[in-house]
């Protein structure tokens, strides 16, 4: 697979490996709309995601997506990637974190030496 092609895949897996979540469950991945979408469908060509459709009472019905037990299977088999995946990515918040301060302190210095 391309690198393109991978973004957001192991993102969706991985928050849907606990529970089926909705579209708007998964937009808060930090993903576009378009990436999701491209991401779902392949999922669900690999047969990895399932669409289902939940009934609500005098509404329309809700779609949400799940993991097949091949889904389940391949991210058990991959558990050991997935954990460093997860670790690497609460890194990369922290740092980006961190990053965004220093920005702020920056600009703070800045300001206050065109004031002097």
């Amino acid at each position: 697979m391309r690198k393109n092609l991978l973004k957001g895949m192991l993102d969706i897996l991985i928050c849907l490996r606990d529970d089926a979540r909705s579209f708007n469950d998964l937009k808060r991945l930090n993903l576009s709309p378009n990436t999701i979408l491209a991401r779902l469908r392949e999922a669900q060509e690999k047969g990895f995601v399932r669409q289902r459709l939940y009934p609500r009472k005098g509404k329309k019905a809700k779609i949400k997506y799940d993991l097949t037990d091949e889904g389940e299977l391949m991210l058990k088999d991959y558990e050991s990637i997935i954990d460093r995946y997860l670790e690497l990515s609460r890194e990369l918040a922290e740092l980006e974190k961190k990053l965004r301060e220093k920005e702020r302190e920056k600009k703070y210095l800045l300001l206050s030496s065109e004031k002097s």
